[in-house]
């Protein structure tokens, strides 16, 4: 779907930090199910098709009850396997 142009990426950025690349796939695909739903509850009052489109308000309403998938926490644990990983591979590559 198209988006609208005055949103302020900028405010999604900082709203959305910490999501991982699905996080914010979700949050557009939210976003997109979102502005269809508002087209569709309006035709019975309108009367009139509309192409359903993502506004600033609209995403920042999504991104604001929407979380990061992977805590704080579980990227530190993460981090740290993936740390250990590499030094268990340069210690073989050593010897």
């Amino acid at each position: 779907l198209p988006m609208a142009n005055d949103i302020d990426l900028a405010a999604i950025a900082n709203m959305t930090e910490g999501f991982s690349g699905a996080d914010l796939q979700a949050l557009l695909s939210d976003a997109q199910l979102a502005a269809v739903h508002d087209i569709l509850d309006n035709i019975n009052t309108s009367g009139s098709e509309k192409t359903p489109v993502i506004t600033d308000a609209l995403l920042k309403l999504t991104a604001s009850k929407t979380r990061p998938s992977v805590s704080e926490e579980e990227k530190r644990r993460l981090y740290s396997i993936y740390h250990q990983f590499l030094d268990s591979k340069r210690s073989v590559a050593a010897q």
